[in-house]
């Protein structure tokens, strides 16, 4: 089996408390004596002649003989001192199952522990004034780093003939550079003084290509630690707030420029933002915006060479596509030779409905060949998809924000729902794996958005994002459809002999727990099953052979112990040979006993034992 442990709190489990949850959930209790670890089930205690030993240094193991002699405590007497007494009663065990829920799945956005100042001195900001629409604004401006959870691509200034390297501390004199980075923002009109400041933190994507050549490309950011996935169909939701501008600086008081989308007489197009991102678990699958795709595919497609290092769009009047289909099912952009060389298999040539939308790569001749549109973009995207906001005719083009377009429907009835984009997770199997999240630098960014021919376009420099989220939910929290009440992560296990006549036992809390279809956690336990693997779904009992739930087992465990009179005996006694594992019968009683608590006399060769009745 396997567990996967995260602390509520997002901090590290210490050995010892991982070691008492697997107990638990096993049903057994485990004691260090020696250099060893054991887990125990007393309940079967007197029948076990063997044990498993596994050594984690070389991950190997072996069956251990086990002598299970009933020590006889009343021969063994060191001195008379002994006590006993009859150990409480309960009839009513409650189990908790405290799930450890798993519905964020990557770092709080700003994170003030993990977004610091990129200077030594933590205060470090810069302040500058402009004009802005006939007014005076200051501008303060600090900039920031990722301590432990991102990744992203430091920003470096483009100059010809000169070696590119990184910028290791940001500036206002060269934050007009090329790549990514944090920075904090805040803004007044210059005539009033505040007497606090508002600070907005965002990550800044920027372009400023020698020439206008568009520069930044590339993975901009990416989760540096990757989170493990483990769940049963549900949904991704992942969503960005950002909006573009013509400046570095990300204060809102910024004005680029109040154009809008157009589509009239001087339009010459424009497309919707879109940003390219990679969603994959470890190298099984990745997202490719219809579907989960294995990434063996992904292999394929390379050692044949499908894909091409494609151009576009470009003008080109009277362009013409070739394609066929190849013994792999890929379809082939050929040139038009090439094309009426092939017989024998299925093949197609077309044009381009708009002249100023046309597509290519260059072939090994140095010849070009002109592709679709859809074949490009899997080019460009590879194991990749784009998160996508739809622009209108009408919104402004710079200096508002803006967020993905919604694909979350309230008929998908999630738990916790929110707008975003919807990944669908695969329902049939299980998702288990390393989460790899990457986002590059959108599409709009080092471009003019909105072409026309009647105006001078603006380049968009900048790209000023302020969230970014990725959460995982699904329909199965969800009671019902008419209000937004979900399950209890927590279940809930208990058993009451007679309700009339109750005596509660201390909740005892499970950390690692059975599968719950109504709660995501990352509690549950996992089995392998030849490649597979599955959620544990119940145990079998060695003693008694039932199937049951861990948290079902553990009731029927202490049910049946407290719920009928137990002896409990203490006393010193000779030590011979005894362990924590060593099964005592004490005459008097003709009861057996194993230890509940020991105490080693080695001076005088004796043990001060608590022993609990067994049956």
């Amino acid at each position: 089996m396997i567990g996967i442990f995260f602390d509520e709190a997002n901090e590290p489990e210490n050995c010892k408390d991982v070691l008492e949850y697997i107990a638990r959930y096993l049903g057994m209790t485990c004691y260090y004596y020696g250099d060893s670890i054991y887990f125990v089930d007393y309940d079967i205690i007197k029948n076990i002649n063997s044990y498993t030993k596994y050594t984690l240094s070389d991950d190997s193991n072996t069956v251990v003989a086990l002598d299970n002699t009933v020590i006889n405590v009343n021969q063994n007497i060191y001195e008379s001192n002994a006590s006993i007494a009859i150990g409480e009663l309960y009839n009513k065990v409650v189990v908790v199952a405290n799930s450890n829920s798993n519905n964020t799945i990557i770092p709080e956005w700003n994170d003030e522990d993990d977004i610091i100042n990129q200077n030594v001195d933590a205060n470090k900001y810069y302040e500058s004034t402009r004009d802005i629409s006939g007014k005076n604004y200051t501008l303060l401006n600090a900039f920031f780093k990722s301590k432990n959870n991102w990744d992203w691509n430091k920003p470096y200034l483009f100059e010809i003939n000169k070696p590119i390297e990184p910028i290791e501390e940001v500036t206002p004199d060269n934050a007009a550079s090329n790549g990514s980075y944090w920075q904090k923002a805040a803004y007044y009109e210059t005539a009033n003084e505040p007497s606090s400041l508002n600070w907005k933190t965002y990550f800044t994507i920027s372009d400023y290509g020698l020439m206008g050549w568009k520069t930044t490309d590339g993975v901009q950011l990416s989760l540096k630690n990757k989170l493990p996935i483990a769940v049963k169909g549900g949904t991704f939701i992942i969503d960005i707030n950002y909006r573009l501008s013509g400046d570095w600086n990300a204060a809102e008081c910024i004005v680029t420029s109040d154009e809008q989308y157009y589509d009239g007489k001087y339009s010459t197009g424009f497309t919707d933002t879109m940003f390219k991102c990679k969603l994959a678990i470890g190298d099984k699958m990745y997202y490719d915006g219809d579907g989960w795709v294995n990434y063996q595919e992904y292999h394929n497609k390379v050692a044949r060479s499908y894909y091409k290092i494609c151009n576009g769009p470009n003008t080109w009047a009277g362009a013409t596509w070739y394609k066929y289909l190849d013994e792999y099912g890929y379809w082939r952009f050929v040139t038009k030779g090439e094309y009426d060389s092939i017989s024998g298999r299925e093949k197609y040539s077309g044009g381009y409905a708009d002249r100023n939308y046309v597509y290519s790569y260059t072939n090994s001749n140095n010849e070009r060949v002109f592709v679709e549109k859809w074949f490009y973009d899997e080019c460009k995207l590879q194991d990749c998809f784009y998160l996508v906001h739809k622009n209108k005719v009408g919104d402004k083009v710079f200096d508002t924000d803006y967020s993905l377009t919604n694909t979350v429907s309230w008929r998908m009835n999630l738990a916790e729902s929110e707008d975003g984009v919807a990944v669908s997770l695969p329902s049939d199997k299980m998702t288990l794996g390393e989460l790899i999240f990457e986002l590059y630098a959108p599409n709009q960014l080092g471009t003019t958005p909105m072409r026309r021919t009647d105006k001078e376009p603006v380049r968009c420099n900048s790209f000023h994002i302020n969230d970014v989220k990725l959460k995982y939910t699904t329909s199965d929290y969800v009671k019902d459809i008419f209000n937004d009440e979900t399950y209890d992560e927590d279940l809930k296990f208990e058993n009451v002999i007679d309700e009339n006549i109750v005596n509660d036992f201390d909740d005892i809390e499970f950390r690692i727990n059975t599968y719950n279809e109504h709660a995501g956690s990352y509690s549950y336990v996992l089995t392998k099953i030849g490649d597979e693997y599955y959620f544990v779904d119940t145990l079998t009992d060695t003693a008694s052979l039932d199937k049951l739930k861990a948290e079902e087992h553990c009731i029927n465990k202490y049910v049946n112990y407290y719920s009928k009179p137990r002896f409990r005996y203490s006393n010193s006694i000779k030590n011979r040979g005894i362990s924590l594992n060593s099964v005592l019968k004490e005459n008097t009683l003709n009861k057996n006993f194993v230890i509940n608590s020991i105490t080693y006399d080695l001076i005088n060769n004796k043990c001060d034992v608590e022993l609990n009745e067994i049956r």
